[in-house]
Formats: C-alpha cells, structure tokens, sequence
C-alpha cells in the first residue's frame, strides 16, 4: 500500500505544470461564459478553473475558439461571475489506469467517490482513442456463461461481442444489467453509470458489485445531477479504463447505463456550441460519437484481450425507431428488446 502511495504522490507531482496561462471573463449569458488571454493556448475541450468574485471555484471546458476570445460551458450555472475574474487553463482531462482502481467507485476524472484514497497509475493517457485496427482484429470468441438459459442458449452473448438491450422506462433494463454483472464470466468488469440518481449509484455499489465480487470491478459514476460534460465523459472513461485491461490480456465485460444518456448529454453540449438539432432533436454529430465509442469495444487485436460489450437503451414511449435506438442497431452485433407487456406480468427477463 505505501509503494502504490508513494507512486501517486510521483505522479501527481510530475503532472503539476510550473507555469498555467490566465485570462478574464468578458462577459456571460447565463450559460456561457466569454473569456479574453486565452485564445492563443486553449484547445476545444480543455478544462478551466474560474475563480469566482466570492472566492470559490468554478470548473468548465472550452466550448468555442475564435480570434478574439474562448467560450466557456461552466459545470454549474454560473452564479457569482463577475467581469474580470481570472480564469485559469488546466489544460486536457486525462486519467491514469491503474490495478488499484479495481474495487473502486470513481468518477469520470478519475478521482474517488468512495472513502478510499486517490490512485493512479504512471502513465496518463487521453480520454479519446482510435478502435483496434480492422485488419488485425481477432474474430469473436467463444459463447460465455451468463447465469441465464436464455442467454447461454437461444441469445448467446459471445466474447468480443457487442450487444444492445432496449428497453423503455421500468421494463427491469437495470435489473437484468445488475444480474449479469453478478454472473457473467470476465476477468475484469467495467460499469459507466450515465446520469443515474445518487441513490441507485449506491445501492449499485452496496447491493451488486458487494455482492458479486467487486474487486474485479470498476465502477466510473456520473449521478443525473453532474454536468453534461461529465455525463458525456462518462462512458468515454469507462471506455479507456476497459482498453487498458484489454491491452493487458484480459478479458473485460463493459456495461454502459445508458447509451441514450451519452447521447443526451452530448446534444447538450453540441448545442450549445451552435450546433443544429436536427435528428428529432439531436445534433448531426450524435451517430458519430455512438458510432466511435461502439466500434472501440470488441474483439483485440492478436497477443490483446477482448472487450464485450453491454449498452443498454432507454427508448423513449418504448419506440424502437427513436434517433438513439435506431443510430445503436446499426453498430452492434446482437440486440435483446425487453416486452413491457411481459414485465407487467412480472416475466424476467422481460425478452419476447
């Protein structure tokens, strides 16, 4: 325990930057804050530190460049802002994976949400990346126990596959997602919380990873009340976190609740960058980000591990044509559609 503390302690200290540029609020609209010094060092999705007029500290990313100055999205609203508060840039949101993550509840930045202490590993590394190549992916693997006939007969889910489980609001989506994170065989599991309330992230923790072994588990947290960045950078977290394992040689089980969270929080941000929502309501860049985030899961490349894959899907008035759904079908390998007609008469799982 002292050597991974002392290894925490180096790399936070060789992380810490002598010298951090510094600008000035504008102006703001309520939403956005402008700010002016910056528009020379800052980069679309950098962190800044706001220091607001009553002394305490307002986080945000850059949003928008232009010439004469940088757009800033605050995580909260941005009371207490007045002209002239200095504004520092901390530059791009990067995590370090580490073995000591395992049994720990984190959020999309690393840091802990349980009472353990902040680890990291040696190596910080970007929350984006590129997918294995296609040309030396290694094809699916063997079917895996999953704990349910169904599913280890009729639907199998085999390893490196990616598989989507669409249900509406109250079909036991998260019920079936909690059993199979309880029984099916990984050496790794990984789990993004994506806008879930506080409440069922805990009972999440005390109630199913407790239960099932988990210390080979990762939990990364979002709650419904967090920023729409970090609910965006939530499964992009879990993502790498799942692609350091896999790079490892482990196999690693993924679970994503839910991907129309992503989705929503990325329209979010997208418009208030500027972008037009048009897929009933949502940006162009909605199925290219679903689209990269699916395709980094699944089968490794040889001498790697797998990641398999589970996203689930809160379709909306239970239509399976709404813009996430239909965006989710085309990239996965599997699908299971949960019957609200078959969980009302208490079936689970609720699949016809």
């Amino acid at each position: 325990m002292q050597q991974s503390t002392l290894v925490t302690l180096k790399t936070n200290l060789a992380q810490i930057e002598r010298l951090r540029p510094v600008g000035r609020v504008m102006s703001t609209d309520g939403h956005t804050i402008e700010l002016a010094g910056l528009e020379n060092q800052a980069r679309l999705g950098d962190r800044l530190r706001l220091l607001r007029s009553d002394g305490s500290i307002l986080m945000g990313d850059v949003l928008r460049l232009t010439s004469s100055g940088v757009t800033m999205l605050p995580d909260l609203p941005p009371h207490q802002v007045a002209l002239e508060n200095r504004v520092t840039l901390c530059g791009q949101v990067r995590i370090a994976p580490h073995r000591a993550w395992l049994g720990r509840v984190l959020d999309p930045y690393g840091k802990p949400l349980d009472d353990g202490p902040p680890l990291s590993g040696t190596v910080s590394v970007a929350l984006d990346n590129q997918p294995p190549s296609a040309a030396c992916r290694k094809p699916m693997g063997r079917r895996l126990r999953t704990g349910f006939h169904l599913f280890n007969t009729m639907l199998p889910i085999t390893r490196g596959q990616r598989v989507g489980i669409f249900a509406g609001s109250g079909v036991g989506k998260s019920m079936l997602l909690a059993d199979l994170v309880r029984s099916m065989e990984a050496d790794v599991v990984v789990l993004a919380l994506v806008g879930e309330r506080g409440r069922e992230i805990n009972d999440f923790t005390q109630n199913v990873l407790s239960k099932s072994g988990g210390e080979r588990s990762v939990l990364i947290a979002a709650s419904a009340d967090s920023s729409p960045t970090a609910r965006m950078r939530c499964p992009l977290t879990a993502m790498r976190v799942a692609e350091f394992f896999r790079d490892k040689g482990q196999h690693v089980l993924l679970f994503v609740d839910s991907i129309t969270r992503f989705a929503e929080a990325h329209r979010e941000v997208a418009v208030s960058a500027g972008e037009f929502p048009s897929l009933r309501g949502f940006p162009p860049s909605t199925p290219t980000q679903i689209t990269h985030l699916a395709e980094r899961a699944g089968p490794g490349c040889h001498g790697s591990g797998d990641i398999t894959a589970v996203f689930s899907v809160l379709v909306a008035g239970s239509d399976l044509n709404e813009p996430v759904a239909d965006m989710l079908r085309g990239v996965l390998d599997g699908h299971f559609i949960l019957d609200r007609s078959l969980a009302d008469q208490g079936h689970f799982p609720a699949v016809n």
